[in-house]
């Protein structure tokens, strides 16, 4: 038996209280009488004198005693488990994720998995659910047949993501067949959090593997610095072979040593752009995280430019390798034809879907008002994580006026007195903006101004995104209503724009992929999530959980309920024996007359006292 709340087991100590109140003498009044005679009945109360009662032995003591220590019992929610058959229904969870294709068990965990999953299937006698275990769980099947859920069995894959397997776990526990709880068994290489009448079987032999752990790269005024990230998983240093090529150039060529459970960074300088991809030769049990991509540069953004036109942004734009787009009046088809729209110092206006930089101006539709003018406002603090605000230093900026902006949403990336640089992301609208105008800064001359540019394109683009398996890819839209996504085995599918949003729940394979819509093309690199590098099985905490299932498990039976109905019962009874233990006058007194029971302090003749 378990509890549910042990720490209610503390109340038993109102156990003691309860007796020593049964041994404590009621106080009563000294009241003179000419006689006892008529009190013959009242020597069972001589020993009211002592202050003390001495225990003696009570029925009624005793039943309270018991429906006390039942009702504490009852609050400490006790469970008894109780062995079910195989003929109730079934759940079994999968674990799709990138560490069950290592080989360690011959052919792979997921084949092992998968094997012990069917033989489970076919012992089973009552309906079986599957539930994968991705990066998105969910229910393959209903409650099925043995037939159904082999033939679900045989279609499931392991991702290149990690697996979410305490929410699958979860899905599976509050299913119900019948109007009763169904039998889980997970099939993993890592036990989630101990559940109750959760049962595991457990793949894997080994915690060995070596596995890039990221691939990022940084343009340089040479071109682009990129770092290749190794990280070794198991109990002893490695060397492992290193290759890293450009579109299938060879940039670099070494052998890496990795301390034990260490990460080691690897800067790679690169000329050029294009697909970097980096390759380890490790001969471990695991080869999706050998390979990681980056891509290095990108498509030129299209910028367009309404409202004043400013040498020192265009110039800058161009500097950065932006397009910039001949001036235009705000509309569908001019934002459909640009990747970000910069708008200077216009009259606010509704912003349809799409990717804005504006410059000292608002937006209607956006959570974001203005309260008057600010004069010569310092910027106090800015942002030092976000990706506009990547590598960009605004200590000696230095402003003549600026927008008293008051947000009710997103993000402010600077500040002094009123919020400076602002960013938003949501309902398809990516902004970036700047409360003041560049005449009114000395921003253009700052070094800071082209770096401040740069990021902003390639966050409101979404060029500087980064991917791991299983994330979902979301990238803005604008006014293009569809698009097209190749994976890395070649396959495509069409997307269509939701709030101006590109949106794919998870990207389960790693890779590269590609996206086009209306003539652009952008290619996004997915990798291995880090934490699948780590592969040693994890088991069970609690030793009942066996890694074999069988065709018994433990049903938990909550007694709460139960011992509840016993306490009433005993309290019932203890009233009942009570009442028929009174004397026929104290009864008549309790139903209509008010009487008491007096107490004789003296027996005999004459004048006495007695206590009332």
């Amino acid at each position: 038996m378990t509890l549910g709340l042990p720490a209610a087991l503390w109340l038993l100590g109102v156990l003691p209280v309860i007796v020593l109140l049964y041994m404590l003498r009621a106080r009563r009044q000294d009241v003179p009488i000419s006689s006892v005679l008529l009190w013959q009945r009242a020597r069972q109360d001589l020993l009211a004198h002592m202050p003390v009662r001495r225990l003696e032995r009570s029925l009624l003591l005793l039943l309270q005693l018991l429906a006390a220590s039942l009702v504490v019992l009852a609050l400490a929610r006790p469970q008894l488990a109780l062995p079910a058959a195989s003929g109730l229904a079934t759940a079994l969870v999968m674990d799709t994720s990138a560490s069950m294709q290592a080989t360690d068990v011959v052919p792979s965990r997921f084949e092992a998995a998968r094997a012990a999953a069917l033989a489970e299937v076919a012992r089973s006698a009552g309906p079986v659910m599957v539930v994968e275990a991705g990066p998105q769980p969910h229910a393959v099947t209903g409650f099925a047949d043995r037939g159904t859920a082999r033939a679900a069995l045989l279609r499931l894959r392991p991702t290149d993501a990690p697996a979410r397997l305490e929410q699958a776990v979860a899905m599976a526990v509050a299913q119900r067949a019948g109007g009763r709880g169904v039998r889980v068994v997970v099939f993993t290489d890592r036990a989630a959090a101990p559940v109750p009448g959760v049962q595991y079987f457990i793949v894997g032999e080994t915690g060995r593997n070596i596995g890039i752990a990221g691939v990022r790269g940084d343009r340089t005024p040479g071109g682009y610095v990129a770092v290749v990230q190794v990280h070794n998983a198991g109990r002893l240093t490695e060397r492992v072979p290193l290759t890293v090529s450009l579109d299938d150039r060879l940039v670099l060529e070494r052998t890496v040593q990795v301390p034990a459970g260490a990460t080691v960074g690897v800067p790679v300088r690169v000329a050029g752009e294009g697909v970097l991809r980096a390759h380890i030769t490790p001969h471990d049990s695991l080869a999706i995280d050998d390979t990681g991509y980056a891509v290095l540069g990108a498509p030129p953004v299209r910028a367009l430019i309404i409202g004043e036109q400013d040498r020192a942004l265009v110039e800058a734009l161009r500097a950065i390798g932006a397009s910039v787009l001949p001036a235009a009046a705000p509309g569908a088809q001019t934002i459909a034809a640009s990747d970000v729209v910069v708008l200077n110092r216009t009259p606010p206006v509704d912003l349809p879907p799409g990717n804005y930089l504006l410059v000292g101006t608002t937006a209607l539709n956006l959570p974001l008002a203005v309260d008057g003018a600010v004069r010569a406002p310092q910027v106090l603090r800015w942002s030092r994580t976000h990706p506009v605000m990547r590598y960009v230093d605004l200590h000696d900026l230095t402003i003549a006026s600026a927008l008293a902006l008051r947000p009710r949403g997103g993000e402010v990336l600077a500040e002094g007195e009123v919020p400076l640089i602002w960013a938003y992301d949501s309902a398809g609208i990516r902004a970036v903006v700047l409360g003041f105008g560049l005449q009114e800064s000395d921003l253009p001359l700052q070094i800071a101004f082209p770096i401040l540019l740069n990021n902003a394109l390639s966050w409101l683009s979404g060029a500087g995104d980064a991917y791991e398996a299983g994330d979902a890819l979301i990238v803005p839209a604008g006014s293009h209503p569809e698009a097209i996504l190749t994976g890395p085995d070649g396959r495509s599918t069409a997307l269509r724009a939701r709030d101006g949003q590109f949106v794919v729940p998870a990207l389960e394979r790693a890779g590269m992929y590609t996206l086009q819509f209306d003539g652009h093309t952008r290619r996004i690199a997915v990798n291995p999530a880090p934490s699948e590098s780590e592969i040693a099985p994890v088991r069970p905490a609690a030793e009942s959980d066996s890694s074999t299932p069988s065709r018994w498990v433990q049903r938990p039976l909550e007694l709460a309920r139960v011992l509840l109905a016993l306490a009433l019962m005993l309290l019932l009874a203890e009233w009942a024996l009570w009442l028929r233990g009174l004397p026929r006058a104290d009864v008549t007194g309790f139903r209509g007359s008010p009487r008491f029971r007096p107490s004789v302090s003296r027996l005999g003749a004459g004048p006495s006292v007695v206590r009332r």
